[in-house]
Parts: C-alpha cells; structure tokens; sequence
C-alpha cells in the first residue's frame, strides 16, 4: 500500500471511531438540554417559594388589618369633670364607677377670683407614684377658670386606680378622680340562726338605675384559717346557688350547724376588676335563747325553797316554844 493509501485508511478509521459530524453535534447538544432541564428543576421550587412567600404576606395581612382595627376600635366616651371652687380648697376627690372599657377624659376646673393677678399656671398630673402630662395653662378670663385634662384608654384592671391633677400653686391644689368597678351590697350584713335551719345571704351590684351584670360570681368562706371556695357541685346537700337575675346572686345554705359560723363573701368579676361584699353568719343552738329564761327559773326555784324552808323552821320554833 502506498504512503497516500495509508494516510487515507487512517482517516476513514479516525471517522469511524468519532463518527459523522451531525452525531458530534446531537451529543454535543444533548448534554446542553440535560443542564436546561436541571436550571428548569432548580428555578421551579424557587418560584414555589415565592408564591410561598406571597401567600405568607397576603395572610399577614388581614392580621395586621385585624391589629389596626382592633386599635382603631371604638370604646364608649365618657368624661368626667371635678370643679374646685372655694380657694384655696387644697383636695377634693371624685368616684367613677366604670362596668366595662371606655374612653375616659378627666378635667379639673379650678374656678379662681377675677381679682388674681397670675396669668399662667404649672400642673401635672400623677398616678401611683408616676408623674406625666406636665403643662402650663392659662386663665380663662371669661369664666376665670383653670382648666387641665387627661385622656385615658382604660383597658384592664392594671388601670384601674386614682388619677390626681395638681395645681402648682401655695399650697398646691389636687383633685383626685377615683376609678371603681361597681361595688357590691348584701342584703344583711349579720344574720343569726339556729341549728338545723336553713339560710339564704343575698349579695346584688348596681344602683337600681343602670343593669350591670357581672361576668360570674364567687362565694367563699373564712373562718380564720382561711379562705375557702364553696363549691354546690361537690356538695349539693350542703350548698346552692341562685343567681337570678345575672346582677343578684345567693347562697342557700342546708341544714346548719355551729360550724357554719363564718364570715362568707360574695365576689363579682368585671372586666376591670373585681368587688365583694361580706356577710357574717352566727349559727346558734335552741339552747342559747332559753339560758336566760332557765337561768331566772333557777334563781326563782332557789327562792322559793329558801322561802319554804324558813317557813317550815320557823314553825317548828314556835311549835317548840309553845310546848314550854
């Protein structure tokens, strides 16, 4: 074989190893959509977490439009107002009785003489210790009134508590506002009875005017040791409630003894906090009211024999002298 001949077996082996060059192209471009295919499966889960994320802030916000009303929620307005007249009347204090959350405005009218020169004054105003709200104020000269005001959000029982303005004058002049929930009054505050019998204590809130219902009611005992819950289910041969209507509460009590002599409480709950009122139970026996009477038969009987024997010794003396 010629030195041409050689050269061109070597070429048609050398095709037929790598093959046709549409081949080399096809697995050359193979490889090149097996990478398109993996990029495809590695940027679906990354679109997945986007609309994960999406799906997570459309959540958040109907919540947060929930927080925003919920702040935005509109709570009864009431406003309160203490005027001091009479200067220098140093303190004067106010109750407000409060059955739910409300927006509350607290305003001290310091009503002072025309005839005072002073055309500026300092207040503050303090609760527990804290002081806040600092200002000066001027006179009104219509009505010569000094006038300063606090607006509250009272939420819970945390404040619930006394609000003081302070007038910085010599001496200082203070109004104190009384925050309450409405208070509870029993029916009797001492009964007596007797061994056997049965009691009711009766325990009501609110002033016949406006209907303020608890959210429930508690009666517990102390008998010096302690307090301790009454509770009917435990005991439904002992103890009952009726608690009709919602504001008036009462608890009967089964056949007594001494030792259901006790001081018992009735507790109303409120949103903002609680009161109670006490009613003192003396549980005596039949015995007690007839000491007196047999006491005074006693002395009666003791009289009457120390009559009869004088009687009969005096008979027998003069029975005695008579036979002399």
């Amino acid at each position: 074989m010629t030195g041409s001949g050689a050269i061109g077996l070597q070429l048609v082996l050398l095709l037929a190893l790598w093959g046709p060059p549409e081949a080399q192209t096809l697995e050359t471009t193979a490889p090149s959509e097996n990478i398109s295919e993996k990029t495809t499966g590695i940027s679906t889960p990354k679109q997945s977490w986007n609309s994960t994320t999406l799906e997570f802030s459309s959540t958040a916000g109907p919540s947060s439009t929930m927080a925003t009303s919920s702040e935005a929620e509109k709570l009864p307005f009431l406003n309160e107002t203490i005027i001091i007249e009479g200067f220098p009347k140093v303190s004067q204090t106010k109750s407000i009785t409060l059955h739910s959350p409300a927006e509350l405005e607290l305003m001290c009218s310091l009503v002072i003489s025309n005839s005072t020169n002073t055309a500026k004054m300092d207040t503050v105003w303090t609760s527990q210790n804290a002081t806040f709200n600092p200002e000066t104020i001027r006179r009104n000269e219509t009505s010569s009134k000094w006038c300063t005001r606090y607006t509250i959000k009272v939420r819970n029982d945390d404040q619930m508590r006394n609000y003081t303005c302070v007038y910085k004058t010599t001496p200082e002049i203070k109004a104190t506002f009384v925050l309450q929930v409405p208070q509870v009054y029993v029916k009797s505050e001492n009964i007596i009875s007797y061994v056997g019998d049965v009691v009711v204590l009766t325990c009501d809130v609110g002033d016949g005017k406006t209907e303020v219902n608890p959210s429930f009611w508690i009666w517990y005992s102390n008998n010096g040791s302690g307090e301790v819950v009454i509770n009917s289910t435990l005991m439904p041969e002992k103890y009952s409630f009726i608690q009709t209507p919602a504001n008036t509460t009462k608890l009967k009590i089964f056949d007594l003894s001494e030792l259901d002599t006790s001081s018992y409480w009735c507790k109303a709950r409120f949103p903002l906090g609680e009161s109670k009122g006490e009613v003192s139970l003396t549980v005596l026996t039949y015995l007690v009211p007839l000491k007196p009477f047999l006491i005074i038969a006693a002395e009666v009987i003791v009289l009457v024999s120390l009559v009869f024997i004088f009687e009969v010794v005096s008979k027998k003396k003069q029975g005695n002298t008579g036979k002399i």
